[in-house]
Formats: structure tokens, sequence, C-alpha cells
């Protein structure tokens, strides 16, 4: 890993030119690496906060067709419970009538 120091020159820099050009490169390259590897965690951010909001939707939505599939069911088991109490009564009547 090479550390990157700004102010960082050769001895004697301005007799041996290459010397500071190899430094000012080495430094740039490194950073240039860097900022490709933050710009690699920001995209994988990215696409988790993209997947974790689709789940959110899709669970979000699961739960209201949940929740509406429960109050069907439960709105025909009252339905039906009427019908059968409706029917008890009316055989309890017939029941009644024959005695």
């Amino acid at each position: 890993m090479t550390i990157i120091r700004p102010n960082d020159k050769p001895a004697l820099w301005w007799l041996f030119p290459w010397s500071y050009a190899r430094t000012l490169h080495t430094a740039a390259n490194a950073l240039r690496a860097l900022t490709d590897r933050q710009e690699r965690a920001l995209d994988m951010q990215a696409h988790i906060i993209v997947d974790q909001s689709e789940e959110i939707t899709n669970l979000r939505q699961e739960v209201t067709r949940l929740a509406s599939s429960r109050e069907h069911w439960i709105a025909k088991h009252d339905r039906a419970y009427a019908v059968a109490m409706h029917n008890e009564r009316v055989i309890a009547e017939m029941e009644n009538r024959i005695r």
C-alpha cells in the first residue's frame, strides 16, 4: 500500500527531476487506486440500498395482501357461520312442529 504524502519531495529533487516525477506518478497512481476502491464501495452500497428498498416494498405488499386475505376469510367465515346458525334455527323449528 502506498502512502500518499503531498508535501514529500525526494532529496535534491531539482537536481533529479525524474525522481520527483516518479514520486508524483506513484502518488497519482495510489490516489487513483484509492478512488476506484471507494467508488466500487459506493456502488455496492447503492446496490444494497436498492435491493433492500425492493425487499421492503415486496414485504409491505405481502403484508397488505395477507391482511386483506385474512379479512376476506374472516368475512367468509362470518357469513358461513350466519348461514349455519340460520339452518340450525330452521331445523329446530321443523323439529318443534313435528312434536
